[in-house]
């Protein structure tokens, strides 16, 4: 496919999620991804993390040299929008107590010995069940002894669920079918099932930020490899699946590029869009 081809209009956005898609299997950034990411932001792209992790799990992997290339973060799968500089909130789509209170006593009742946690402002607090499963699970969240407690005594960035030896991806369809229609269950290879209010995504919280600099998803190009990424990968103006990403992500995807162990973003950036970008210059 030409380059030209890729998108009806410049793209001014360029939104990118983490774990699969800019990081390496390693977690780690390359120095070939960091180039075309500076590059791209010299040739006029505005920069944008979009990740289901928080933001202090998000600067254990990328490191300030890297943050700095970001204008924004959207954290959590779109629970919140932060400035990349400062970490001032921007905008926030959160579960209400009552909200994350339901949504516990539901899973809870299908799965008894299931274990919670939840983002919580710039902390992660959780019951002692998901203490006692991230010593056993694959959780990627940093959960500690001190912030144990039956359930958030406030709002909720996001609400995650592990149950014992049950991949997160096998409790997509049944936990959506136990909350109801008020919920979205999405999984990101965090080693949790992850639930955010209805409507709430990478997506929507794109849009928000989009919007408050005078600009719209059409103004995007982004990248992504899992099913949490699909609502952003089919709203932006170029959504862009990785080589690694899921058949059906590929499928839902404008574009595909090589894989997060091949500098996908990067050769996507320096061998398309960036000639495109300029020549417009």
């Amino acid at each position: 496919m030409p380059p030209e081809a890729l998108s009806p209009r410049r793209p001014r956005l360029l939104v990118t999620d983490l774990d699969g898609t800019l990081l390496t299997s390693r977690r780690t950034v390359t120095d070939t991804t960091v180039a075309g990411l500076a590059a791209a932001r010299d040739a006029g792209l505005t920069l944008a993390v979009a990740s289901a992790r928080p933001l202090r799990l998000i600067e254990a992997v990328l490191g300030p040299e890297v943050i700095k290339l970001f204008t924004a973060l959207i954290v959590s799968n779109g629970a919140a929008v932060l400035d990349a500089a400062t970490g001032t909130l921007l905008a926030e789509q959160a579960l209400s107590p009552e909200h994350t209170r339901t949504a516990i006593e539901r899973l809870r009742a299908q799965w008894p010995g299931a274990g919670f946690g939840w983002e919580s402002g710039t902390e992660f607090g959780c019951d002692a069940a998901f203490l006692e499963l991230t010593r056993t699970e694959p959780i990627l969240r940093d959960a500690h002894p001190d912030r144990v407690t039956p359930e958030p005594a406030g709002t909720a960035n996001q609400l995650v669920m592990s149950v014992a030896g049950i991949k997160p991806a096998e409790l997509l369809a049944p936990a959506a079918a136990v909350l109801g229609g008020a919920y979205d269950v999405t999984d990101s290879l965090g080693g949790v099932t992850e639930v955010a209010p209805a409507g709430v995504s990478k997506a929507t919280a794109a849009a928000l930020w989009a919007k408050s600099i005078g600009l719209g998803l059409a103004d995007v190009v982004a990248f992504g490899d899992e099913h949490n990424d699909l609502p952003l990968l089919t709203a932006a103006g170029l959504g862009v699946a990785m080589g690694n990403a899921a058949d059906h992500v590929k499928a839902a995807a404008r574009s595909v590029t090589a894989g997060n162990d091949e500098d996908g973003v990067a050769r996507f950036l320096t061998e398309h869009l960036l000639p495109t970008l300029r020549g417009a210059q």
